[in-house]
This record gives structure tokens, C-alpha cells and sequence, in this order.
């Protein structure tokens, strides 16, 4: 993170990861807050770079983003909401003129959590901004509150601020959790799953035919609300047994099964949709039949979207990478597969 300062202007820059759920966030109450705990691990490549800058004056505050150096008018509204919602927590956020300047190493609104990663940058440098305007003023932890700053924007966002393993959502197995803000848990993770692979294979690029934000409200009134809930809490409960004791096929099983089950509730709800594409389901079907042949800890997820982060130990590389090269690779659009990596440093 770089700061530039003078009397009355501040300049910031920050960077925050992609990150990919393996127990999916669907379904919010309140000011984006889940109703079932989540659990993540952040990337490497994949990131969102951020640059503010901020000119003191007495006017009521003016904002302006560009997004690789155009300007974006249709992301203000979004953004307006997060500005506002963030000025309790940054008091500057009330006067002055904003410049956000915003770019990602991968292709945004795709269903690769752009959000998520572009979110929490901003919150990143507007904590920065207030640290450098007026530090007093921040009375919280300042881990915990710029990812409960992030959440303000997009709810995934909360997980981008953090490295590695995150969890995000109340539950009774891990004390410190909670609704508001994600907490990291590399301390219970075994050393096989800090070294994962993820080449993501970029289906199909563009904006989704249908928001992410539509698809939880769409869950309010699905009808297998209940349930999801409940397999979310089963999941996160296999899911953190099998990080802790290294357990490849136990973490597999869970990953295939939200994913697939994510998909499912959009295809179920009283607005039937599906963000998979053709290719999606071919690649996965290639994915499947390569891994009972060679007998591989490989396993794969989607988020909301037809894009495929397929996962796998880095030892593994060597066999894998020639198979997404030679099967899965003429699948993508532009055949086009980002080589990332787990991020917990």
C-alpha cells in the first residue's frame, strides 16, 4: 500500500485477492449479513488494484471511478451505497472530492468474485485515508473492521481482506466467528491445503444474466431455505474436520457438492435460472472422468457463474496442467485459463 500526502490532498493505493468459497454465502439478511457461515481461501493473481484520491474541502462529498481508466458511471450507484454506509465508520467520507481509480488481473462480473476483491481494496484505502486524516477517530480492531467495512459493499468482500483460509458467519464451532466480519483460521488448516493450485477456467466472460445480488434475494422465499441453511452447517462442519486433519477427499466431497448445489438453488428458485454454460458441464464431466482414471486429488468448484476454479495439491501440477492444457483449455472462451494459487502470506 502506497500513501502520497499533502496538505489538502491524499493519495492511496491498495490491493485485494479474489477469493473463492468452498461452503458458498447464498441467502442475506439485514445489511449484507449470511444467513448460513461461509468458508474461503484467497488468491494470489487474481486481485482488484485500487488507487483514491482524496481532496479536503467543505462541500458535500463528490465521487468520481474509472475503471481501467474509463470512466464507469453505471458502478456509482453501488458505489454511492458503500460510501454512505461507510461514512459512520470514516467520518471524512462526508466532504470532499473522491477519485477511484480500479483495475483487476482477471475478468470482472464473470462469477470470479470481482466484487469481492474490488470491495475490499476500497475499503482498504479508504481505512488507509482515515488513518492518515484522523487516526484517533478509529476506535475498532483494525483487521476486524475493515473487513466488516468491506461486507458493506459486497458480503464476500469481508473474506478479501484477510489471507488463506477464511470463515465468515456465526457458528459454534469456532468461537470468534461472527456475521459482521470474517476471521482467519490458518491456524487449523493442515499444511497439504496451503499449497493448493487454482487454474480457472474462464468459460465465458462478460457480465451474468442475472446479479448475484438478485440471486439472494431470490432465497428469502425458496423453497429449500431451510435445508440450505442446515447443509451449510454440515458443510462447514466436514470442511474444517478435513482441513485440520489433511483430508483431500472429505474436502473434494464438499467442494462438488456446494457447488453444485449453489447452481441447483438458482435453477429451483421461482425465477428459474442457470448461470452454467454448455462448456461448464462438459468440463466438468472431463474433470471427473480424468480423476477416477488416474486416481488424483483434484476436485473442482463454481461460484455464481459458469466459470470452473479447478483444485489440486501444487505436487500434482505436473500431470494436471497438460490435461487443462489439452482438454479443458479449448472449453474456454479465447481459451483463456488463469494459473493462480492460494494466497497465505
Amino acid at each position: 500500500m502506497a500513501n502520497q500526502v499533502t496538505n489538502n490532498e491524499i493519495t492511496v493505493s491498495a490491493s485485494a485477492p479474489s477469493n473463492i468459497a468452498i461452503v458458498k454465502y447464498w441467502g442475506k439478511k439485514g445489511i449484507q449479513e449470511p444467513v448460513n457461515p461461509s468458508l474461503s481461501f484467497t488468491l494470489t493473481k487474481a486481485r482488484t488494484n485500487t488507487t483514491i484520491r482524496y481532496i479536503r474541502s467543505d462541500t458535500p462529498l463528490s465521487l468520481r471511478f474509472l475503471f481501467d481508466g474509463k470512466s464507469k458511471a453505471s458502478f456509482l450507484p453501488k458505489l454511492s451505497t458503500f460510501i454512505t454506509r461507510l461514512s459512520e465508520y470514516l467520518p471524512f467520507l462526508n466532504q470532499g472530492r473522491l477519485t477511484i481509480e480500479s483495475s483487476n488481473t482477471f475478468p470482472h462480473s464473470s462469477g470470479i468474485a470481482s466484487s469481492a476483491s474490488s470491495m475490499a481494496s476500497m475499503a482498504k484505502a479508504l481505512f488507509q485515508i482515515q488513518k492518515e486524516t484522523a487516526p484517533d477517530e478509529i476506535k475498532a480492531n483494525e483487521v476486524e473492521l475493515k473487513s466488516e467495512m468491506a461486507r458493506l459493499g459486497s458480503g464476500s468482500a469481508c473474506r478479501s481482506t484477510l489471507n488463506g483460509w477464511v470463515l465468515w458467519g456465526k457458528t459454534p464451532l469456532i468461537s470468534a466467528s461472527g456475521n459482521r466480519y470474517a476471521v482467519s483460521i490458518n491456524d487449523r488448516v493442515h499444511p497439504l491445503f496451503n499449497n493448493l493450485q487454482d487454474s480457472i477456467l474462464v468459460i465465458r466472460k462478460g457480465v451474468k444474466a442475472l446479479s448475484s445480488t438478485l440471486g439472494h434475494r431470490l432465497m428469502d422465499q425458496h423453497p429449500y431455505r431451510a435445508g440450505r441453511i442446515k447443509q451449510a452447517d454440515a458443510n462447514i462442519e466436514i470442511l474444517l474436520k478435513a482441513l485440520k486433519e489433511g483430508d483431500f477427499n472429505a474436502f473434494a466431497e464438499v467442494c462438488e457438492n456446494e457447488a453444485m448445489s449453489l447452481h441447483a438453488l438458482m435453477m429451483s428458485s421461482s425465477l428459474s435460472y442457470t448461470l452454467l454454460a454448455p462448456e461448464s458441464l462438459r468440463a466438468i464431466e472431463r474433470i471427473q472422468k480424468f480423476r477416477a482414471l488416474h486416481h488424483l486429488p483434484l476436485t473442482f468448484t463454481l461460484d455464481a457463474g459458469p466459470n470452473i476454479h479447478l483444485i489440486y495439491p501444487k505436487i500434482q501440477a505436473e500431470i494436471i496442467v497438460p490435461f487443462v492444457e489439452e482438454h479443458l483449455q479449448p472449453l474456454c472462451e479465447n481459451e483463456e485459463v488463469i494459473y493462480d494459487r492460494i494466497s497465505v502470506k
